[in-house]
């Protein structure tokens, strides 16, 4: 299966609507590169279909205010079903680690496609933060280390899901 066929889907056009030509408040990057990007990754890695249908709901459901606000969306409800529960799993297990907790806190996970969004969007936030904020921004050392963290909670997942897969 030919993984290109995501910039054809529901959930790349309904992502793509919202995020429209707006860009990062402090880099002033285009808030689509972060999908785009992230999706390159997943093409690379041969993910499936459903897990890059959901990294791109992914933004819509992140944070509790995004959550609250677009859940009701009537586009989120005519997306694959599959993608939108991803999406919120997604939503429970990255938002168990942000920059500002322990790495203790992080609740881990068992499936692939899950693995999937983490390993783009971790490399694409990570690549962001190097190039645009790293030694500028106020919590550079905490975000690096932050990253670092990510890196080693990926490592040992992808030991986990080869192993049980």
């Amino acid at each position: 299966m030919e993984n290109k066929q995501i910039y054809y889907t529901d959930e790349y056009h309904l992502i793509k609507s919202h995020y429209r030509n707006n860009k990062t408040l402090r880099s002033g990057v285009k808030l689509m590169n972060h999908i785009d990007e992230g999706l390159d990754i997943m093409i690379k890695r041969k993910a499936s279909l459903q897990a890059m249908k959901a990294y791109c709901l992914h933004p819509l459901l992140q944070s509790d205010e995004d959550f609250n606000k677009n859940y009701y969306f009537k586009s989120i409800h005519d997306c694959c079903t599959i993608a939108v529960i991803l999406a919120v799993e997604y939503r429970r297990v990255a938002n168990s680690y942000l920059s500002t907790m322990s790495v203790k806190d992080f609740v881990g996970f068992t499936n692939k496609d899950i693995f999937e969004m983490l390993v783009a969007d971790k490399i694409q936030n990570e690549k962001d933060f190097s190039k645009y904020h790293e030694g500028t921004h106020k919590r550079s050392n905490e975000l690096r280390e932050y990253f670092i963290n990510w890196f080693n909670l990926i490592s040992i997942y992808q030991q986990f899901l080869d192993k049980n897969n």
